[in-house]
């Protein structure tokens, strides 16, 4: 809870609790003190001392000039008598608020008004008897005091303001950062898918001419080229369905990696002092070219993550071939997480998982380290 919010859920309940208190404190010691004058109209006089309190937050330098008169007032009816403690306690409160939260113009033509109050409830007491100049000076002290506290409490309060103002506009900035680095990664996905569907909508219309150059010699011959065609088409029609809605930017010239390309990433993580170990499990299926693109994808950005940010020397590439779907770990010896990751990287590894209907975690590993975890469906041929 911000201290904004924190300051809605309280104020409204001191506002009602303070001035309450000290109208009970206010009741109780007239009723101890009996007070010269008369008592109805120093006991309501007394109590405006301290009731406009509920209202100070709203309108700090209004309530502080009632109060004050009020007080005028009371020493007035009460033939010189002292006003009441619980009225010396309200005067620090307006002190404290006109401090806390008034303006500099504001603020000091409050205190003006307080400093003539202390001076004039002094000079009316000296009508009855001496009043020593320390008595008249020393509510200055403590009207200073809570002063110098309303200030700094106010200061606080800003320097705090500005931090969640930064803080705020910082997660902004973050949640942008990373709605732009997963526009990018599903760009870069929909160029990548376009070449795997234009290489697999070319070996139909291969596999379609061969069919046709058998079909009327030998029929039997026809049959397989035609089952590849059928087995593309499928494949290309599934990656169709990811690509359509994707933007997609102009095409790489460069080839489309797949599995059969991890040496080189392995190759290239030794060259940077990173020994990687790759072994495979399972039943080895023909995998489509799509799936392979991004298995290839996400192990190739989670070897960069190892070198960049794990300080490992060693990293593991597990490939598991279940049923039904491609299981993908990645671990190495490093020093594991320092928190929470919300990289680019794994942004786009997560995003390449999901456009297959895969899953991608990322967390420690079993025996430390860091681990990356993705399983991607694959359908059966």
């Amino acid at each position: 809870m911000t201290s904004t919010a924190r300051a809605a859920v309280v104020g409204p309940w001191l506002d009602v609790a303070v001035p309450g208190v000290l109208a009970v404190l206010t009741v109780v010691q007239l009723v101890a003190d009996r007070p010269a004058g008369n008592p109805a109209l120093v006991t309501v006089l007394a109590l405006a001392g301290v009731l406009p309190l509920g209202a100070r937050r709203r309108s700090p330098l209004l309530v502080t000039v009632a109060i004050s008169l009020a007080i005028l007032g009371q020493v007035l009816a009460g033939e010189s008598a002292p006003a009441t403690f619980a009225s010396f306690l309200a005067v620090l409160v307006c002190v404290y608020t006109l401090a806390r939260l008034s303006r500099p113009p504001a603020m000091i033509a409050g205190f003006a008004v307080v400093a003539a109050t202390v001076v004039g409830t002094a000079l009316l007491q000296a009508r009855t008897a001496p009043v020593a100049p320390f008595d008249a000076v020393y509510p200055l002290v403590y009207f200073g005091v809570a002063g110098g506290l309303g200030a700094l409490v106010r200061q606080r309060a800003l320097r705090l303001a500005a931090v969640e103002d930064r803080a705020a506009a910082l997660e902004g900035e973050v949640a942008r950062e990373a709605e732009l680095a997963a526009a990018q990664e599903r760009e870069r996905i929909a160029r990548e898918l376009h070449d795997v569907v234009a290489h697999g909508l070319s070996l139909m219309v291969v596999q379609a001419e061969a069919a046709e150059e058998v079909l009327e010699g030998d029929p039997a011959r026809a049959v397989e080229p035609i089952r590849r065609v059928q087995e593309t088409g499928r494949q290309s029609l599934g990656e169709m369905r990811r690509l359509l809605g994707v933007l997609r930017a102009p095409a790489a010239t460069t080839p489309q990696p797949s599995l059969a390309r991890l040496p080189e990433l392995v190759d290239e993580a030794a060259a940077g002092g990173l020994q990687v170990a790759v072994t495979e499990d399972g039943d080895p299926v023909e995998l489509p070219l799509g799936v392979q693109l991004a298995a290839y994808r996400i192990v190739q950005e989670a070897l960069t993550n190892v070198r960049r940010h794990a300080g490992a020397t060693t990293a593991w590439v597990h490939l598991s071939q279940e049923p039904g779907a491609l299981r993908i770990e990645v671990t190495d010896d490093g020093r594991g997480p320092s928190g929470t990751r919300t990289g680019h990287g794994l942004i786009g590894m997560r995003e390449r998982a999901a456009l297959y209907g895969g899953t991608l975690t990322t967390g420690p590993g079993p025996d430390g380290g860091f681990r990356v975890l993705a399983v991607l469906p694959v359908e059966a041929p």
